[in-house]
């Protein structure tokens, strides 16, 4: 009888192993949009300040690419076998295609993620295979450099189609503190702006109230992103700094 119920017990939990296994490979392979977000348990307790959905899933995208390229590094250091690439590659493609579809609504603006983050995987996939391939043939030290400065262009080129498309010198916030002539706003993170999630003092204009969503001019820093440096337009509806700042159509 214990023999039984034992085989049984196996029988149970190897059913429900392959039922849950389906129901992973599903999500992975044919991700749909969810109406919950992740939970973010292990990026909450790296984060000491309070962020958004937006700002967390961004920040997921951000490390998990880091993390990307240094395995990759790391297979390139032990192994000429381009199959470790390619693996990793379908891996990491599979994920973020995973994450932007199915989280794509808690997203403010999705698409520039989406292009942004294909992009700089199939520019750094390609990289990484080119560099096996060119270990195989190299006869020079010349040859690297002349590879270095081809990846360089390639990079260069994706960064000036990507603020040609996407890119644009203003961004939202929400105000959240005002201090007579100067105001705090929230801003999420805007790759499309290139300006990183926080809040920035600005100087203050007419109509502001706390909770209003604005319109703020950026400055483009060099090498440390662009910063948000005036109002140009107020939005009449209030919001939370936790909700997008995606404007309505009142303005003043």
């Amino acid at each position: 009888m214990r023999i039984i119920e034992f085989m049984y017990l196996v029988g149970y939990l190897t059913e429900r192993c392959i039922i849950r296994f389906k129901i992973i490979l599903k999500s992975i392979l044919l991700p749909t949009p969810s109406e919950n977000p992740p939970e973010f348990k292990f990026i909450r307790k790296l984060t000491k300040t309070p962020l958004t959905i937006h700002e967390l899933l961004s920040l997921r995208l951000q490390i998990m690419f880091l993390l990307y390229l240094l395995v990759n590094l790391g297979a390139l250091l032990l192994t000429n076998n381009p199959l470790y690439i390619i693996g990793l590659g379908i891996l990491y493609l599979l994920y973020i295609r995973h994450d932007i579809t199915q989280y794509k609504e808690f997203f403010i603006e999705v698409s520039p993620y989406r292009v942004f983050y294909y992009s700089i995987f199939a520019i750094s996939f390609g990289a990484f295979l080119g560099y096996i391939v060119l270990k195989q043939i190299a006869t020079s030290v010349y040859y690297y450099y002349g590879y270095l400065v081809i990846v360089f262009a390639v990079v260069m080129a994706f960064r000036w189609y990507f603020k040609q498309k996407y890119g644009r010198d203003y961004t939202y916030g929400v105000v959240e503190e005002i201090k007579g002539d100067v105001v705090k706003v929230f801003v999420h993170d805007d790759i499309a702006a290139n300006v990183k999630p926080g809040h920035y003092w600005v100087d203050a204009v007419e109509d502001l109230e706390i909770g209003r969503v604005v319109k703020l001019i950026v400055e483009d820093r060099k090498l440390k992103g662009a910063v948000p440096t005036r109002i140009i337009e107020v939005y009449l509806t209030d919001q939370s700094s936790q909700s997008s700042t995606e404007p309505k159509e009142e303005t003043e």
